[in-house]
């Protein structure tokens, strides 16, 4: 009987054990939780940066690229016989209350034959003005020309081609920065003879449309008995079919310029008028100092060069109907465009600033604006339009403290004459210090700062 008892108690404390086993285990069970989903893998793309300059100057970068429509000689009309333009209202972008005829030209203000002409991209020619690449082919032809410092010691221009197409024009140099911000202003076809890597990268980049000698070399061809700094020459003829054959040609719509044949003076703002018979531009003397002399004759101004008459390949002097003086900012860069180490100017032709305009023996001082989408708009300071005559223009595109020569005066720009005629924010507050003019050492292709200890030679730029 002790024994049955002691069994019967270790079965009980058995059973209790096991009991107690299988409760706990139920207790600690858990309901299972479905795992996270796992995130989808993202695929990050890393961009080739693009090789940069850095600038040296102002901090302010360019500002979106707008166009400027000038307008364009009478090439037909010899200088000598006053030039009549055709009379008529006021005409101009629709932004200013005003219409133009569908035959004018929003370029010019003239009338075309074929409106076609003005319904298609303008070509933007590359030219050279070193002492060597006179006489240039083709720049009366040209409804607007630019001029711009290239490597601080020479100008080189950027001929606008729309109402007419040449056969040749020459000779033609290489792209620079303020071409990437001018195209686009006129959506215009760049043609040039190549570039700097960083430039032409740069453009790559763009939606202009790229006219390069080396990518389009059936648009360019050498001239007979030329040496090798004016032969390569551009056929424009050449290029609107092939722009036509390569789906690139557009009507691009451009919006032009404000146009007045007969303007009533004393209905402008009397304190922005003067007169200007003569106007020196202080490019560097030595290569590209520009001069603009009134001739009453023909109501147009006549070019002439570090002191000498420039005429065209054909005898005719290169002449205006309208010269714009345009003030824009200039910044050096690390931007290298020859073997030598000649580094490019960024110039800033995009955004708001200071312009002149000179026109019948007079001077129109207000100011330039545009988004870079769409040609400049020029006004006065009470934002009604300058009105350009019609006729071809030159844009004198020059740094901020340029002091221009008028009839024996030298001028500032407006705004550091009159600050509080520009909003404060878009006033010049430090007016670079002009460094005295070095001596130049000719080359191949003109003329070139001397070295100096603290400097590199300034080489001949392509």
């Amino acid at each position: 009987m002790p024994q049955l008892a002691h069994r019967a108690r270790y079965s009980i404390l058995f059973l209790l054990a096991v009991t107690l086993l299988v409760a706990t285990a139920c207790a600690g069970e858990e309901t299972p939780v479905p795992p996270t989903p796992t995130s989808e893998v993202e695929v990050v793309v890393f961009s080739t940066e693009e090789p940069t300059a850095t600038s040296t100057g102002s901090p302010s970068g360019p500002a979106t690229p707008t166009a400027t429509i000038t307008v364009k000689p009478d090439a037909n009309n010899p200088i000598g016989e006053k030039a009549t333009p055709e009379t008529g209202p006021v005409s101009g972008p629709a932004e200013f209350g005003l219409s133009r005829n569908p035959d004018i030209s929003p370029l010019t203000g003239l009338k075309v034959d074929d409106q076609a002409l003005i319904h298609r991209r303008p070509i933007m020619v590359r030219i050279g003005n070193d002492y060597e690449a006179r006489p240039q082919v083709g720049l009366n032809e040209a409804d607007i020309v630019y001029e711009e410092l290239v490597e601080w010691w020479v100008t080189r221009f950027t001929a606008i081609y729309l109402s007419q197409d040449l056969e040749t024009i020459a000779p033609i140099r290489s792209v620079r920065l303020i071409n990437l911000q001018l195209a686009p202003q006129y959506r215009g076809a760049l043609a040039h003879s190549g570039g700097s890597d960083p430039v032409r990268f740069r453009l790559s980049k763009t939606n202009i449309t790229d006219l390069d000698e080396y990518f389009t070399p059936s648009l360019y061809f050498y001239r007979e008995t030329e040496n090798w700094a004016t032969r390569l020459a551009f056929d424009a003829t050449l290029a609107r079919e092939y722009l036509l054959d390569e789906g690139l040609e557009s009507d691009v719509n451009l919006r032009g310029f404000v146009f007045d044949p007969q303007p009533i003076w004393d209905d402008l703002p009397e304190e922005a008028v003067a007169d200007a018979a003569e106007v020196t531009i202080p490019y560097p003397p030595q290569t590209s100092e520009a001069m603009w002399t009134y001739d009453e004759n023909s109501g147009r101004y006549l070019r002439s060069t570090t002191g000498e008459p420039i005429e065209d390949f054909n005898g005719s002097r290169i002449s205006a109907a309208n010269v714009i003086i345009y003030f824009a900012e200039h910044e050096e860069t690390d931007i290298v465009e020859d073997a030598n180490g000649a580094t490019s100017v960024d110039i800033i032709v995009n955004g708001f600033g200071t312009a002149w305009l000179l026109r019948d023996g007079k001077i129109l001082k207000g100011n330039w604006q545009t988004d870079g989408a769409t040609t400049p708009d020029f006004i006065f300071n009470n934002n009604e339009p300058m009105p350009l005559k019609p006729g071809n223009t030159w844009v004198e595109v020059v740094p901020l403290y340029y002091e221009i020569e008028i009839d024996g005066e030298f001028h500032a720009r407006l705004g550091d004459e009159d600050p509080g005629a520009l909003e404060p924010a878009l006033i010049e507050t430090q007016t670079p210090t002009v460094e005295p003019t070095p001596t130049l050492t000719p080359t191949p292709i003109g003329a070139r700062s001397a070295p100096t200890p603290e400097e590199e030679p300034t080489p001949a730029s392509d």
